[in-house]
This record gives C-alpha cells, sequence and structure tokens, in this order.
C-alpha cells in the first residue's frame, strides 16, 4: 500500500465555514471540508485549487498552512474497511478569490456529495464533521486566533 496526500481547504466567512456534505452508504450525512488527492506532477497548492473548484465550483486563494494531519485507516472506526488506506493532509486556509455566488452544481462533485453547505463554525462539534477533532481549532481560528500546533497527528 501507498501513503497518499490529500489536500483540504478551510474557508471561512462571517463565522461559518464551508463544508461539503456527503451521504454514506447507510444513509448517514456527514461535513467534511472541501479537498481531495493531489495528482502526480501537481503542487499542494494547485491540488488545493482544483479540488475546491471540483468540489465547490468557486477559485480560491492558497493562503497559509494550518495543520498537517494524518489519516491512517487501520487506527480509526471502520478500521476493517480502511486499514490500507494511509493519507497525510496538509489542510489550508484558503480565502474566495471572488465573492461570486457558489453554483448549484459543482463541476466535478465526488460521487456521494450531495451538497456544499456554510456550517456555523460553534455548531461543527453537532454535526458528524470530520476531521471531528478539528473542529474546537476551527472555532479558535474562526475568532482570529492561530492554532497553537500545525501537526495535529492521526486524526479521524
Amino acid at each position: 500500500m501507498k501513503v497518499s496526500v490529500g489536500v483540504q481547504a478551510v474557508i471561512i466567512k462571517n463565522n461559518k465555514i464551508l463544508t461539503i456534505k456527503k451521504k454514506d452508504d447507510d444513509g448517514d450525512v456527514s461535513y467534511i471540508l472541501p479537498g481531495g488527492k493531489q495528482e502526480f506532477g501537481e503542487t499542494i497548492e494547485q491540488a488545493v485549487c482544483r479540488e475546491v473548484f471540483e468540489e465547490v465550483g468557486i477559485t480560491v486563494n492558497v493562503d497559509e498552512l494550518l495543520f498537517l494531519r494524518e489519516f491512517i485507516g487501520a487506527n480509526h472506526e471502520n478500521a476493517e474497511a480502511n486499514k490500507n488506506i494511509h493519507i497525510v493532509s496538509p489542510i489550508f486556509l484558503c480565502s474566495i478569490q471572488s465573492e461570486n455566488d457558489i453554483p448549484l452544481t459543482p463541476p466535478n462533485p465526488d460521487p456521494d456529495q450531495i451538497g456544499i453547505e456554510w456550517v456555523v463554525v460553534d455548531q461543527l462539534e453537532k454535526l458528524r464533521f470530520y476531521p471531528k477533532q478539528l473542529a474546537p481549532q476551527l472555532l479558535r481560528i474562526a475568532s482570529g486566533n492561530k492554532p497553537s500546533l500545525c501537526y495535529v497527528g492521526d486524526i479521524n
């Protein structure tokens, strides 16, 4: 098995964070940050911009690295199904380039993506949001505080 790079974007506006709304095979709804896998020959910054455009339909500026996260599937819920997954995820603070509306249908959404939703940051802990351990730090970022640690470890 190989380790892959999966980039993510934190986009906060008016105390709300932009999330991708997904539905799993059991019909459960969860929320994640926009992002996806880096492609061969693409810089991490290019991957963030491409993934946000594909999933949301907006162009972003990559402002700064907030977190470096790992996901080692064998260590988390659904470990048997995810035992061959190991992803390293740089998570960047991004800003929207223009204030145009988000399109109703993004150009290339993930197959399990059912929508895009601005979520009030202090509501993240009440939702099935992943990576859930980042919810308190995202609340601090929305309040104007920088994260205390960049490397957050193997979290789900």
